[in-house]
């Protein structure tokens, strides 16, 4: 059978509002606002199938009609959702973010209480049915039980995103059983208290993780680009300029390409220009464009994404 991604974490409805002017704090500010699914597990595994790659997600929906319609939709893509929870105990998770007039998020907000449904007793079954040649992904959304017992469980490599500054330290504990972590240039300073301005500092705050056993670390540093580290090499990836549309989802991109690409065999810096061009091509998107990414698109995309790399090492 062919080897399957399962996506364990969040899904939810997303509101987005824009400013079509410089924010004015404790005022109405006029603006576009949006309503999508999201969730960064929810985000990963339709990166996935969108690439063709066989994407399970292991999430929790509710009952009420936004879950329907919400679980209905991922299986519309493709993806497995036949081990997901459904509860009527809470409301679907509703995730809200403020955008800037430059389009960068301002301020967000998360209610994920629905993944209190999500137990290490569930996840017994889910990680029975996977083998030594898949993948699981975890994002930080989960608490710290399930984050605990699927890393000391797992027959297979973890990825693992941190979601936030603020969940990011759920995973401090089990690096060493993280494969491939992508953490954003905040989440990686507040993990590893090195704060990244140069090459020097990027190549310690690399080593940092890798001293803790991750295989391969990827920061995103936003318009700065990327930093992938292995035991074997270290390289800061920039990109041309972004025509910014919605940052939102633009990390999630980035790891569900570059894991898609590693799962097809594909060397970690072949990957990491392939999760480049998908990144930078989904942030450039409204969200209903961006259903619409291809590997073709986005293979031909690379060529234009003026992609410099500079070896730390």
């Amino acid at each position: 059978m062919e080897e399957r991604i399962c996506v364990i974490g969040g899904s939810n409805i997303d509101i987005c509002g824009a400013s079509i002017e410089p924010l004015r704090n404790f005022d109405s500010n006029p603006g576009i606002v949006t309503v999508r699914y999201g969730g960064v597990g929810r985000n990963i595994a339709q990166i996935l199938a969108l690439l063709e790659t066989r994407a399970q997600l292991v999430s929790v929906f509710s009952s009420d009609s936004y879950g329907q319609m919400m679980k209905a939709d991922c299986e519309s893509m493709g993806i497995d959702t036949s081990a997901s929870v459904v509860t009527g105990a809470y409301p679907s998770s509703m995730y809200i973010a403020i955008l800037n007039s430059n389009h960068d998020m301002q301020v967000a907000m998360s209610d994920m209480r629905n993944l209190r449904e999500m137990t290490p007793a569930h996840l017994d079954k889910v990680l029975s049915g996977l083998t030594k040649n898949d993948m699981i992904v975890i994002d930080a959304n989960l608490d710290m039980e399930c984050i605990q017992h699927i890393a000391g469980n797992a027959p297979c490599p973890i990825a693992a995103d941190p979601v936030s500054a603020s969940k990011c330290t759920r995973l401090a504990e089990v690096l060493s059983s993280i494969s491939i972590f992508k953490p954003n240039v905040y989440e990686a300073e507040q993990l590893s208290g090195i704060r990244i301005t140069d090459v020097e500092s990027g190549r310690r705050c690399l080593d940092w993780f890798l001293d803790r056993g991750v295989k391969e670390i990827l920061i995103s540093m936003a318009e700065q680009g990327v930093l992938l580290g292995t035991d074997k090499e270290k390289t800061w990836f920039t990109h041309r300029l972004i025509d910014l549309d919605n940052a939102t989802g633009g990390g999630d991109s980035l790891l569900g390409a570059y894991l898609a690409e590693r799962q097809r065999g594909r060397g970690t810096k072949e990957a990491m220009r392939f999760a480049i061009s998908a990144a930078v091509t989904a942030i450039e998107q409204d969200a209903v464009t961006r259903r619409s990414l291809n590997r073709g698109q986005l293979q031909e995309a690379i060529a234009g994404m003026e992609i410099r790399e500079v070896d730390l090492c």
